[in-house]
């Protein structure tokens, strides 16, 4: 678990960024069962999700092509680290908050806080239009 950090401190966030960068970004997924573009209107962020799901459930792989700012950026990477090679019924369990835990900075801005849940947005949508999962009654993007 990440130790909390100050609201100022973002240099883990930025390496999570980084790591974005280097190991997702533009990633395609070859053959992929599920894509969905989404976007934060509120900053300009926007994500191009790639998943493949096998058979039995399992995420095989994930892709992302967009832009984003380094928070949603840093949200897409550890949501990838939380959902590869797990089934999509623990992945529709994953919440915002939990993803924030992991990045280890508070988040007290709505718009950031959009920013911090985009990547599982459009990951729970995918999941659902492809009927993997049930749509959730509640969104905790309208918090």
């Amino acid at each position: 678990m990440t130790e909390a950090r100050d609201d100022l401190d973002m240099e883990y966030v930025l390496e999570l960024a980084h790591n974005f960068d280097v190991e997702l970004k533009n990633h395609r997924v070859e053959d992929p069962t599920i894509e969905l573009e989404d976007s934060n209107p509120l900053c300009g962020d926007r994500f191009k999700l790639q998943l493949r799901v096998n058979s039995e459930g399992v995420v095989e792989d994930v892709g992302f092509t967009g832009r984003g700012c380094a928070i949603s950026r840093a949200s897409a990477y550890v949501l990838s680290d939380l959902i590869k090679g797990h089934k999509v019924d623990e992945v529709k369990d994953i919440t915002r908050d939990q993803i924030i835990e992991e990045l280890g900075i508070e988040i007290n801005s709505a718009v950031r806080l959009k920013c911090a849940s985009l990547a599982l947005r459009t990951t729970r949508k995918g999941l659902v239009l492809a009927g993997r999962i049930a749509e959730e009654d509640e969104d905790e993007d309208e918090e």
